[in-house]
């Protein structure tokens, strides 16, 4: 099982669309931003594992794997991949420790956790983009062209397919587990898929030939602004 580690490369620009601050942040609050990306960097172990699978059949609705038990189902992953032969699975991970670490910050200093749950969405999300470059990068030198991600809980492909998702890419190796709800834990993780397309795809939700994105989060997500859809960043 191949792995992806790069030390946590995450810049304060990066977290201040996930904190809400569309303008220069005050002195008070550059300083908790930079305690929290202290921390962030000695407590997170970003790693991210990958499963490539062919595809086995596309039948209504849905996408079948060869020797795999997930299922892509619904309208929008059939029309997201439809182009394609082949879909890389991958999974990326901040580590348990974050977990922790953000129990035992919530109960001792609310305003505090909330600015470093806030950064530590914007790492996972920074980790997930590299790895997504790193395969993408191998797609194309395949002569493929790589779709733009999609995950379980976007668009119609449910939610419950994410413990089919772990089984078979190997979460286990990671530690990453989902709950009987099917959220996963550690929860700053991502699980998603990765199309090979046989002809150039545009790699953005946004366009009119790929799946749109409902966002799950659309009443606290800092990108959304309570839109019913995402924009081109992904969560």
């Amino acid at each position: 099982m191949p792995f992806f580690k790069i030390p946590l490369h995450i810049k304060k620009q990066d977290v201040l669309p996930f904190l809400g601050i569309t303008t220069a942040p005050s002195p008070q609050e550059e300083n908790l931003i930079d305690i929290c990306l202290h921390e962030i960097k000695q407590k997170a172990h970003p790693v991210g594992i990958w499963k490539t699978y062919e595809i086995k059949k596309f039948e209504p609705n849905k996408i079948i794997l060869e020797n795999c038990s997930l299922i892509l189902e619904g309208d929008n992953a059939s029309e997201h991949f439809k182009t394609c032969e082949k879909i890389t699975l991958l999974a990326s991970t901040l580590g348990n420790e974050i977990d922790i670490f953000l129990q035992s910050l919530g109960q001792e200093n609310p305003a505090h956790a909330l600015v470093f749950d806030g950064i530590a969405s914007a790492a996972i999300e920074t980790f997930t983009e590299q790895m997504d470059t790193y395969l993408s990068s191998d797609i194309r030198h395949k002569g493929y062209f790589p779709t733009a991600r999609f995950s379980p809980g976007y668009g119609d492909w449910p939610l419950k397919w994410q413990k089919e998702f772990l089984e078979n890419i190997g979460g286990a190796e990671i530690n990453l587990t989902t709950t009987p709800h099917f959220l996963l834990q550690p929860i700053k993780s991502v699980t998603a898929a990765l199309g090979w397309s046989k002809i150039p795809v545009e790699r953005s939700y946004t366009s009119t030939n790929q799946a749109t994105k409902p966002c799950r989060n659309s009443k606290a997500c800092k990108y959304c602004k309570l839109a019913p859809f995402c924009s081109s960043k992904k969560h």
